[in-house]
C-alpha cells in the first residue's frame, strides 16, 4: 500500500487526464510497459528466476546505472529520474540508509529547481499526452497482473523490492520473477529496470537493464548517453519510450534511446560488470592513501641517507598511475582483498617499468615514466578507453559522469605526464602536441572538450620555451583561439554523423542550431562557479597550482640549481602549470585536473632533483 502510495503522489507531479483510448497505439497494439524493481540486480537472475533469464536471452541486455542526483538513489528518486528523462531528486526523504519515505511534492519541486540540472518533473507523461496518447501507472506487480489491458501507450509499474540477504533475497527475486512470467506474453515492449537501490540499501550499484521486444534484437544494450555496451542509464528510459512511440523527446530530457548492439552478455558477466564498479569505489581512496602516503614516507626516510632509492621510489609513484590503467587487464576485483592485489599488481607493473627506465641520460628515467603514463593513456584512447572505466584514475559507472572518452581524472594525468615527457625526450614538441590533443579531442577517441582548450597552449607555451622564443600575452591568446577552433572543427565532424553515433560535441553543436545551447551553457558554468566557490578544497587548488607554478618561476636554491642545468623540465612544467589552470577553469568537474596534474608532476621532480644531486658531475648534460 505504501508503494501505491508513493506512486500516486509522484503522479500528482504530473499533468492529470483521463485515461482515454489512445491515439498513438491502437486497440489491437500492445503497449510499452516498464516495470522497475528497486534492487534488481544481475546476481538475482539465475535458476531461480527463469522469466528474468528468458527475457535476458531473448532481449537485449545491458548494466543500468541508476544515478539520479544524489549519490545513493532511492526508489522515489528514481521514478522521478524515470519520468523526466533526466537526473531527479526526490527532497525530504531518508537517504542512509535508503528509506520508503514519502517526498513531500512541493519540496521535491524546489529541491529540483536548485540543482539546476533542467529536470522537468513528469517530462515523459507531458510528451505522450501531446500527441493524444497517455500513461498509467500502477503501484504493485499484483495490480499490474490484474490491470494488464489498460489502453495506454505506456504503462509503469511498480513491482516488489528485491532486498536483504540469502534466502529472503532470493524470495524477493522469485516473486518478482512470477510476476513477469503473467505480464510478459500480454505487452509488446517490455523494459525491465533495477530502478534504484532499495529500502535499506546504503551504496550505489550498477543493476538489471533488460529490453525485450521487435526493436531489441538479443544483444548488449548502449545507448549516446554511454557510447558504451553494456551500459545504459535510467535517463535512458524516458527517451527510449518516446522513441519507441515515435516522438521527439523534450529538450529537458539528457538521456538518449538504448539500442541493441553487439554480442548479448551473459548474467554472470554483466554482474562481474558491476562487481567491478561497486569494488572500484571502494578501493579508489584507499589506493590513493596507500600510493601517496606511501611514497612520501619512503621519500622522507631514503632522501638523505639512500638517495639512489629515493629516486627509484619517485619515479615508482609517476609509474604507478600508468600501472593503475593496466592493472584493470588483471581480474582483481574478483579477488577476496580486492586492494592488496589491486597495489601488488600496480606495485609489480611500476618496478617493471622503472627498471627499464633508468638507462640514459639524468632526465631520461622521469622522462620515460612519464612517457609510459601517458602512452598507456593514449594506447587505451585510440581503442575504446577500456582501461578507464572503473579504474582508481578513471571514471566510475556509479558516479556516471563519463562512460568514454577521457575523463577530468586521466586527463590530469595525460596533460603532465605528455608534456613532462615532451619536454625531456624530443625536440618534436608540436607534432607530440598534435598527436595528444588528437587523440584527447576526437569524437571517436578522447572527445573531450576542456582537454583541447588547455593542452592547445600549453604545448605551444612549451615549444615557445623550449625553442627560446619570447613568450607573450598575444601568442598565448592566439593559441587558445587556435585550442578554440580545433574544439570547433571536432564538433561539427560529430555533427555531421549519424545522431545516435553523436558524442556530447556533436549534439551541442545541434543545440546550437535549434537555439537551446544557452541552457546547456549556462548549467556549466554555474557547476564550475559552485565548485570553485562552496568547497574549500577546491577553491584551494587554484592556490596550490599557482604556488607551484611560483616555486618553478622563482624556485629556492637547491631546486634553482636543478632548472638552471635543466631548463627543459622547468618548461615542462610551466606547461603543465598552464594546462591545469586552463583545465580547472573550463571544465564542470575540473578540480580533477591539477590535483592529478601535481600527483605526476611533483614525484617525478623530485626524481629529476635527487639524480641532479647525486651526480653533479652530469649536469651540463642535463641541457641535451
Amino acid at each position: 500500500m505504501r508503494r501505491l502510495l508513493l506512486l500516486v503522489l509522484l503522479l500528482t507531479l504530473l499533468p492529470v487526464t483521463p485515461a482515454s483510448a489512445s491515439t498513438l497505439c491502437l486497440p489491437e497494439c500492445a503497449p510499452v510497459v516498464v516495470v522497475g524493481v528497486p534492487g534488481l540486480r544481475w546476481t538475482d537472475v539465475g535458476p531461480a528466476t527463469p522469466t528474468l533469464q528468458r527475457l535476458s536471452r531473448e532481449g537485449a541486455v545491458g548494466a543500468l546505472s541508476v544515478k539520479a542526483v544524489p549519490a545513493v538513489s532511492c526508489p522515489a528518486d528514481g521514478w522521478l529520474t524515470l519520468g523526466a528523462g533526466n537526473r531527479a531528486v526526490a527532497a525530504g526523504i531518508e537517504r542512509s540508509p535508503c528509506g520508503g519515505d514519502l517526498p513531500d511534492v512541493l519540496a521535491t519541486r524546489k529541491a529540483n529547481e536548485a540543482e539546476r540540472e533542467g529536470a522537468e518533473l513528469g517530462a515523459l507523461r507531458t510528451a505522450v499526452e501531446a500527441q493524444g496518447g497517455c500513461v498509467s501507472a500502477v503501484g504493485t506487480a499484483a495490480l499490474l497482473v490484474g490491470g494488464a489491458q489498460l489502453n495506454c501507450d505506456v504503462q509503469i509499474v511498480e513491482a516488489n523490492e528485491v532486498v536483504g540477504q540469502g534466502t529472503g533475497r532470493v524470495a524477493h527475486a522469485v516473486a518478482v520473477d512470477r510476476a513477469l512470467a503473467a505480464i510478459a506474453p500480454r505487452v509488446g515492449t517490455l523494459l525491465v529496470l533495477g530502478l534504484s537501490e532499495a529500502p535499506g540499501d546504503d551504496e550505489a550499484g550498477l543493476h538489471v537493464a533488460i529490453a525485450h521486444g521487435p526493436t531489441f534484437a538479443p544483444g548488449a544494450l548502449r545507448s549516446a548517453s554511454t557510447r558504451r555496451a553494456p551500459y545504459v542509464q535510467l535517463v535512458d528510459v524516458a527517451p527510449t519510450v518516446l522513441d519507441l512511440l515515435t516522438i521527439e523527446p523534450p529538450e529537458s530530457m539528457t538521456g538518449q534511446p538504448w539500442r541493441s548492439a553487439g554480442e548479448q552478455p551473459t548474467p554472470a558477466e554483466l554482474a562481474d560488470v558491476a562487481l567491478l564498479a561497486q569494488e572500484h569505489k571502494r578501493v579508489t581512496v584507499p589506493f590513493f592513501v596507500a600510493l601517496l602516503g606511501g611514497v612520501l614516507l619512503l621519500l622522507l626516510l631514503l632522501w638523505r641517507r639512500r638517495p639512489e632509492l629515493a629516486e627509484l621510489v619517485a619515479l615508482g609513484g609517476v609509474a604507478a598511475l600508468g600501472a593503475s590503467y593496466v592493472a584493470n587487464l588483471v581480474p582483481w576485483w574478483r579477488s577476496p582483498a580486492p586492494l592488496l592485489t589491486l597495489l601488488a599488481v600496480v606495485l609489480v607493473l611500476a618496478t617493471a617499468v622503472v627498471a627499464v627506465a633508468q638507462r640514459g641520460g639524468p632526465l631520461r628515467p622521469a622522462g620515460v615514466v612519464c612517457a609510459f603514463t601517458a602512452g598507456v593513456l593514449v594506447l587505451d584512447l585510440v581503442t575504446g578507453a577500456h582501461l578507464q572505466m572503473s579504474s582508481v584514475a578513471g571514471y566510475s559507472p556509479l558516479v556516471a559522469g563519463r562512460f568514454a572518452g577521457i575523463g577530468n581524472v586521466a586527463f590530469g594525468v595525460l596533460a603532465a605526464a605528455a608534456l613532462l615527457a615532451s619536454a625531456a625526450l624530443t625536440r618534436w614538441v608540436l607534432l607530440v602536441g598534435v598527436v595528444v590533443v588528437a587523440v584527447d579531442g576526437a569524437p571517436p577517441w578522447g572527445s573531450d572538450v576542456g582537454g583541447v582548450l588547455a593542452l592547445v597552449p600549453a604545448f605551444v607555451l612549451l615549444a615557445m620555451l623550449l625553442s627560446g622564443r619570447r613568450v607573450s600575452l598575444l601568442r598565448l591568446a592566439l593559441a587558445g583561439l587556435a585550442g578554440a577552433a580545433v574544439v570547433a572543427a571536432f564538433a561539427l565532424a560529430d555533427w555531421w554523423r549519424p545522431e545516435q553515433d553523436r558524442t556530447h560535441l556533436g549534439r551541442f553543436v545541434q543545440d546550437v542550431v535549434d537555439g537551446t545551447a544557452g541552457t546547456l551553457l549556462r548549467r556549466k558554468a554555474e557547476a564550475v562557479l559552485d565548485l570553485l566557490l562552496t568547497s574549500p578544497v577546491t577553491a584551494l587548488l587554484p592556490v596550490l597550482v599557482a604556488a607551484a607554478v611560483y616555486l618553478v618561476v622563482r624556485p629556492p636554491r637547491p631546486l634553482a640549481e636543478v632548472l638552471k642545468a635543466a631548463p627543459a623540465w622547468r618548461a615542462g612544467l610551466i606547461a603543465t602549470g598552464l594546462a591545469s589552470a586552463i583545465g580547472f577553469a573550463v571544465n564542470d568537474s575540473g578540480a580533477a585536473v591539477p590535483a592529478m596534474a601535481l600527483t605526476v608532476a611533483v614525484p617525478a621532480t623530485l626524481a629529476v632533483v635527487l639524480r641532479a644531486r647525486r651526480a653533479p658531475q652530469e649536469a651540463p648534460s642535463l641541457l641535451a
